[in-house]
């Protein structure tokens, strides 16, 4: 492995991630974030349910979702994961407790844990584990920020994207995204593997969350 020494600037990797990302219109940008929320809710979710919140009719709808990759179904063709949230556990394992009334999700990488609030509006508490140690690692993050964090110096591995998202991207990137509770583990981690990868600490890798979201949604996700 490669442990890169001089890791991309938060800017340049912020706009590496968006430009992995489809590219999304309008109507696309609608989509996603009611996608997100209904599946915040912990259950698996129909096309009519994103059509009726969008207001668009359910063949468009569903047209976009089958064309994105990263979209999960089950037997019922209901979506059970999505961009960086699911409705069941992976493993790793990163649950999240969303909102006052604790709905359970679970998000596909430490990253996730970190912009998944913005995007659905709500503060999520975040339990996960060291990909090292399997320590537990715990975490308050809102809309805005990263409130709370244990261990305090935990960090967050990551590398910049090849090339756009696709079908391959829970092995390809989220199983190499993961929380450690300090840098020592995260580099014991990273020795040996075939990837340039780098840690970011959580306050950094939430703003690189911030940035992405921004470019791709808008500051009107705060408003």
């Amino acid at each position: 492995m490669t442990v890169v020494t001089n890791p991309p600037t938060i800017s340049d990797l912020a706009a590496a991630l968006a430009a992995a990302t489809p590219h999304l219109d309008a109507l696309d940008r609608r989509i996603v974030l009611a996608t997100y929320r209904l599946l915040a809710r912990g259950e698996s979710v129909f096309d009519r349910q994103v059509a009726e919140a969008v207001g668009a009719p359910v063949d468009q709808v569903a047209q976009r979702l089958r064309l994105w990759p990263g979209v999960y179904r089950d037997d019922d063709d209901a979506i059970v994961g999505f961009w960086g949230l699911a409705r069941d556990p992976l493993h790793p394992q990163y649950r999240l407790e969303i909102g006052p009334e604790t709905v359970v999700a679970y998000a596909w990488c430490a990253w996730d844990t970190l912009f998944l609030p913005r995007l659905l509006g709500e503060t999520v508490r975040v339990i996960a584990t060291d990909g090292l140690s399997g320590e537990e690692i715990s975490l308050t993050v809102t809309p805005q920020r990263v409130l709370r964090c244990h261990p305090p110096e935990t960090v967050v591995t990551f590398l910049v994207p090849d090339g756009p998202f696709d079908a391959d991207v829970v092995a390809g990137f989220c199983h190499k995204v993961l929380f450690f509770e300090n840098g020592f583990n995260a580099t014991e981690w990273m020795a040996g593997r075939p990837d340039e990868l780098f840690a970011l600490s959580v306050d950094d890798a939430f703003e690189v969350g911030r940035q992405v979201t921004g470019a791709i949604y808008g500051d009107g996700l705060d408003s």
